[in-house]
């Protein structure tokens, strides 16, 4: 038969590790939250991003079939365009890394 005092020792130990363990999981959801927040914040900026993107592409779209436009000014543009997408999508890395 197990003594009271080790039984009672016991049962500290397991109160401790559950109080423990409680702490451990809530830090461990605030910190999933937070990150859940950057990758939401994160992904609403690449969509706007994206969404500016598709449209100037559509505009240059338009612009080359309609052959206003030099084949030239059409590469600068997309050049252009890709530039800013980088920048963009550089420094949201740089971002979600901080």
């Amino acid at each position: 038969m197990e003594n009271p005092d080790d039984t009672k020792q016991n049962l500290n130990w397991l109160h401790e590790r559950t109080q423990q363990t409680k702490s451990d999981l809530s830090t461990h959801e605030a910190v999933c939250a937070e990150r859940y927040n950057n990758l939401m914040n994160t992904i609403t900026k690449l969509e706007a991003a994206l969404a500016s993107n598709t449209k100037q592409i559509t505009e240059l779209h338009k612009i080359a079939s309609e052959g206003k436009t030099s084949f030239k000014t059409v590469l600068f543009i997309g050049g252009l365009v890709t530039g800013v997408t980088t920048i963009i999508y550089t420094l949201l890395g740089i971002i979600n890394n901080s």
